[in-house]
């Protein structure tokens, strides 16, 4: 779900006149939330089908989330802070054009839409930052509930080696016990 939230913002970023040239040249928002989705997708998995290794597989692919939400925190903040107002006041070549004393109801209609426009991309680039910190927050408890799991598989393991009762059919996460009251 916060892959498909990054894919939509990130894709209005990229349509912009205000995008920088890094953007559009890696397209990291629709990277991101693909990869995104693909953590999400395993977390799912692993739950779905517990095995030992599905469960290695997501804590590995849930540390490198870790690292790609954290790259997403920094990206969008980088754009955030370099994005500049597109030219109002530009001559011909580019150049700023001296100041005027008397701005045309057209450069004050410009400015208003160039501010507007500021507004709602910040805003974005916000809910994108928002929404990689909790892809971060996601992706650090999926690594540490695998860990904890994989270290109380390990411990069980070892118990039921030192006990009588050697039952290693049960399964990861789910112990199936048969009722001794229906005799079964």
């Amino acid at each position: 779900m916060i892959g498909l939230l990054n894919i939509g913002p990130g894709l209005i970023l990229r349509t912009s006149q205000l995008t920088a040239w890094y953007l559009n040249m890696t397209e990291f928002p629709i990277w991101l939330g693909a990869l995104f989705i693909a953590f999400g997708f395993m977390c799912i998995l692993s739950e779905r089908f517990p095995s030992r290794c599905l469960v290695v597989l997501n804590v590995i692919v849930s540390v490198a989330g870790v690292a790609f939400s954290i790259t997403a925190i920094v990206l969008y903040s980088i754009y955030i802070a370099n994005m500049e107002p597109w030219g109002c006041d530009y001559g011909y070549y580019g150049y700023p054009t001296p100041a005027t004393v008397t701005r045309t109801p057209l450069q004050e209609k410009c400015n208003e839409i160039q501010q507007l426009t500021l507004v709602l991309l910040r805003g974005l680039n916000g809910v994108l930052i928002v929404l990689s910190v909790l892809e971060l927050c996601v992706v650090i408890s999926a690594a540490i509930l695998g860990i904890k799991a994989l270290r109380s598989n390990r411990q069980n393991k070892v118990r039921h080696k030192k006990g009588a009762n050697n039952n290693f059919y049960r399964s990861f996460y789910c112990e199936s016990r048969k009722p001794e009251s229906l005799g079964v």
